[in-house]
């Protein structure tokens, strides 16, 4: 009688543990106040979503309310005390007084909270400074992206895509300090080899946003021709 005991406290023990062990979502700040901007400026922010249960919490969808964007996530699977950022943006083109509505959705399989809601609150003042022509430096940033040839500089003079940077592969470590890391790194050169070489180097490095050129300026020019090519005979 008393071993049936022992073994039935033994297996409610067990159910016990089966039943807490979960994943559980978090965020650092649910909800982020960007105090005031001027309409059209976009409002940027990065949110650390984390894992502090003891089972994989898998993010399964991640939506916002109309205004808000969202980049996608470097992972969705978090192990255990494991977390990742999102990045979230709010247009505030056509908006104007108190936010207090703009929300963010991460739809996960922690049990005990399914939807995490992420809210952006703040004021937005109209006024006479931005103009139609004008870009806010905040999207500016945003779209920012190095595009780097690594041709030899007489390569480069016979045809380079607009915007590239001359920096040959003998050349590129120089370049490691004043590269920005989190920025999207562009690599080329005539048929990749090159670029593939340098960006698999610059990821090991701290650059997880360098990338080549699928197939160099050979599969540029036979997709795209010359477009956004600058040439001996046009500079």
């Amino acid at each position: 009688m008393k071993r049936i005991v022992i073994l039935t406290l033994i297996v409610i023990v067990g159910l016990g543990f089966t039943l807490v062990a979960a994943p559980k979502i978090d965020v650092d700040h649910p909800v982020y106040d960007f105090g005031e901007v001027l309409e059209g400026f976009p409002v940027t922010h990065t949110f650390v979503l984390s894992n502090l249960g003891d089972e994989t919490l898998t993010i399964s969808r991640v939506w916002a309310s109309c205004g808000c964007t969202t980049t996608a996530l470097a992972k969705t699977s978090l192990s255990p005390g494991e977390s990742v950022d999102l990045d979230a943006i709010l247009n505030t083109a056509g908006l104007s007084g108190d936010i207090r509505n703009k929300d963010i959705y991460i739809e996960s399989n922690d049990p005990v909270n399914p939807t995490l809601t992420l809210r952006i609150i703040g004021s937005v003042e109209q006024g006479e400074k931005m103009q139609k022509y004008h870009i806010p430096a905040e999207d500016l940033n945003y779209w920012f992206y190095v595009l780097i040839d690594l041709q030899d500089q007489q390569d480069f003079a016979v045809g380079h895509l607009i915007g590239a940077i001359n920096v040959p592969l003998s050349e590129l470590e120089d370049w490691i300090n004043p590269l920005p890391r989190e920025t999207l790194i562009i690599l080329y050169d005539q048929d990749g080899s090159l670029s593939d070489e340098a960006a698999q180097d610059l990821n090991g490095s701290g650059f997880p946003n360098a990338k080549s050129l699928f197939g160099g300026l050979n599969e540029w020019m036979r997709r795209l021709d010359d477009r956004f090519l600058l040439s001996a005979t046009t500079e």
